[in-house]
């Protein structure tokens, strides 16, 4: 039988990654009590900023064995658990490449969210997007998205401190990861007009795990 439980995963300032085409974006410490950090967009900038999902994509799994041995930790790495012996899910009903239930597991994207201020004017535009790239050796990468670039709030926020935490949900029934060698990443993209600026204080995913 399948379980399933969720979680956040938050990515502050210090731990997101930033591509500009034009304009300035600097990282800053900001006074608390006691502090936090954001990623400062100046005016006229269009930058993407990164994360991606280095947690857990497919939990691991402890068997019990004989009293007195405490326990073995095994991966399920490679799907062989779970799976086939190609890395892909088996029959939910029928073993799998081991003998043992076949239920695809492993981590689902609910929603992605940012947390960011507007000062001055409101955003050009802001787009916020969950992408899985797959990756199979000496073959050319084929990107797909799990949420589609969708738009955000704009609006200029009551302070440079104040933020919108504007939130984007992935389509339903979830889409788990049984894929090996994949990568999951969430992208903010986000142009500033002539005469405003933002504060991007971190982006965060709520997820879904299921486990057999």
């Amino acid at each position: 039988m399948a379980r399933t439980f969720g979680g956040l995963l938050f990515y502050d300032a210090s731990q997101l990654n930033f591509t500009s085409t034009g304009g300035t974006v600097t990282y800053a410490r900001n006074a608390g009590p006691p502090t936090y950090t954001s990623l400062n967009f100046a005016v006229s900038t269009t930058a993407f900023l990164q994360l991606g999902l280095a947690d857990v994509k497919r939990p691991f799994f402890n068997f019990p064995s004989p009293i007195g041995a405490g326990t073995i930790p095994v991966s399920n790495e490679l799907q062989e658990v779970f799976g086939t012996a190609a890395g892909g899910p088996g029959n939910p009903m029928g073993p799998g490449f081991s003998g043992t239930p076949a239920l695809a597991w492993g981590i689902s994207v609910i929603d992605v969210f940012a947390v960011y201020s507007v000062t001055t004017a409101a955003l050009t535009s802001a787009t916020l997007a969950v992408i899985r790239n797959p990756f199979v050796e000496n073959t050319a990468v084929v990107s797909a998205n799990i949420i589609a670039a969708t738009g955000i709030a704009l609006t200029t926020t009551a302070t440079a401190d104040s933020p919108h935490v504007s939130k984007v949900s992935a389509a339903q029934p979830l889409n788990f990861e049984t894929l090996d060698n994949t990568d999951v990443f969430a992208e903010l993209a986000i142009v500033t007009p002539g005469t405003g600026t933002c504060k991007v204080f971190g982006i965060g995913l709520h997820v879904a795990v299921e486990y057999s």
